[in-house]
């Protein structure tokens, strides 16, 4: 690796995780929800918004007996479909699937006292919480 590269690699890579909230490295600071934040559904490309989805759905079915049912890889499929809508009938919300801004909510307050997840899914998540 010539010296130049060398010095550009870990940058990038440090910029790369801190953009992702990987590994600590993002700053914790209060949690805002972003303005704008498409609504998650089947086939989203907003991964750490559907790993967020996944990490609250499996929070809540945690603690309901119902164990951690879905992988939180960051693919909205099948699987995350059918569990997003078991949560929105659990939490009386309209059941379709799709995560807008009333069930972004409450899988916000699915991640209460669950380390840095609140505060890093308030910028992925759809929401009206400030």
């Amino acid at each position: 690796m010539t010296k130049s590269i060398r010095g550009i690699l870990p940058a990038a890579v440090f910029t790369a995780a801190a953009l992702l909230g990987v590994g600590g490295l993002a700053a914790a600071g209060p949690a805002h929800a972003a303005p704008g934040v498409s609504d998650i559904s089947q086939g989203s490309g907003n991964r750490a918004g559907v790993r967020c989805v996944q990490h609250g759905v499996n929070n809540w079915a945690q603690r309901t007996g119902k164990g951690r049912p879905l992988e939180e890889d960051g693919l909205f499929g099948k699987a995350t479909a059918k569990w997003v809508e078991k949560f929105q009938g659990a939490s009386d919300l309209d059941i379709d699937a799709i995560v807008g801004k009333n069930t972004g909510n409450s899988i916000l307050d699915n991640l209460t006292g669950d380390g840095n997840w609140r505060a890093d899914c308030y910028k992925h998540i759809p929401s009206t919480r400030r």
